[in-house]
């Protein structure tokens, strides 16, 4: 039986969540389909673990921002070509352009929705010409959005903002977790407290963005040092956020107790080696730090968002903080090192569920058959 053929198009292959996720779940349904990842900008950070997972590329090499014209031009040539059964769209550019010439060509189309975008607290930090800006873009992700066969998206609060924003009908919306490789962070040691170190190390893992909150953690760890000099914070990630942060080290003489390690490989390594996982993001798509921290074992407080919420409850799988809130940020952190044998527990259940729910080759047996449905339906 001939294979369906899916073409995944994305923006780029640069280093960010809906990339890696992309490369995760792709790489697991080659059995399944015929699949081409097609990239339509040229940044190509990620192509070579795209190589070596045997995934076929077809990369467009625009060197404009947009170049809409360009890109669906490229895009309708391929599609006649190659005439794939579906397409599966990641990122806005992306979005438009694959619903335009799907729409154009008959194609059924998959897109995904990977963030909330148009949530109040994403808008309240941009200038009055980028709300214009995403404003035109909303008007015209609206308009194309009825070109899509189906949505898939990474959550539930997401399948609801998106829903809400660009006045779909929720029923079109399916919902599929991002997953984890299980093994490359599943603590292969018992924790039974934080305190088994002469210190208790903090760390945080994600791209330096004001959005990410690293700067209220930043501050809310000065006071929490002060009382408990015996602690560490560590920061894993990089962005343009960087200097903001060195400069409040620097200016607070933290230096010594705050290390800025950059983008990491070995994530799972420093989630089973540290004590507390912090994440103080304003707004996500899918909080994938914070699975990753549930699949280490390692207990964790984080920002009362709902992506994180969907994630964990407080003080049953982990401590919620108010997001933005450098005091709840200082208290949240001094309950984790005051209270370790509450902290483990809860992280310990926290591993639990996230092994039922985000393995992702039980993610993965999600995408083939919802793949499978749109196919044959």
């Amino acid at each position: 039986m001939q294979k369906g053929k899916i073409f995944f198009t994305i923006d780029t292959l640069q280093t960010g969540g809906a990339e890696k996720s992309t490369l995760d779940i792709v790489s697991r349904l080659s059995q399944e389909f015929d699949i081409t990842v097609v990239v339509f900008y040229n940044k190509y950070d990620l192509k070579k673990s795209f190589e070596i997972a045997g995934i076929k590329l077809k990369c467009f090499d625009i060197d404009g921002k947009y170049s809409f014209n360009k890109a669906i031009k490229l895009f309708s040539q391929l599609c006649q070509s190659e005439q794939p059964d579906l397409v599966v769209s990641t990122l806005y550019r992306s979005d438009i352009i694959s619903r335009i010439v799907c729409k154009r060509l008959k194609i059924k189309i998959v897109s995904n929705f990977v963030s909330d975008t148009y949530s109040s607290s994403a808008l309240s930090r941009l200038s009055y010409s980028m709300k214009l800006k995403i404003g035109l873009f909303w008007v015209l992700n609206v308009f194309t959005a009825k070109y899509c066969y189906k949505f898939l998206a990474n959550s539930h609060s997401i399948k609801k903002s998106n829903a809400r924003n660009l006045l779909l009908d929720e029923s079109k919306i399916d919902v599929i977790y991002r997953g984890r490789e299980v093994s490359l962070y599943k603590n292969s040691l018992e924790r039974n407290t934080l305190s088994a170190k002469s210190q208790c190390e903090f760390v945080t893992v994600g791209r330096l963005l004001e959005s990410k909150g690293q700067l209220d953690l930043l501050m809310a760890y000065h006071r929490v040092q002060e009382k408990y000099p015996n602690t560490k914070l560590l920061i894993a990630g990089e962005g343009k956020f960087r200097f903001t942060l060195e400069e409040y080290i620097n200016r607070n003489n933290l230096q010594d107790k705050v290390t800025l390690l950059g983008n990491i490989n070995n994530v799972g390594e420093y989630l089973n080696k540290c004590d507390v996982f912090v994440f103080p993001s304003h707004y996500e798509g899918f909080s994938g730090a914070i699975v990753e921290a549930m699949l280490a074992g390692i207990p964790i407080v984080a920002s009362d968002i709902e992506m994180n919420k969907e994630a964990v409850e407080h003080l049953k799988s982990a401590y919620l903080f108010k997001v933005g809130d450098i005091e709840s940020i200082e208290e949240a952190m001094i309950y984790a090192i005051n209270n370790s044998d509450h902290m483990v527990t809860m992280a310990k259940d926290a591993q639990k569920e996230a092994l039922k729910k985000y393995d992702i080759n039980l993610i993965a047996r999600q995408h083939i058959e919802f793949y499978k449905t749109c196919i044959n339906s």
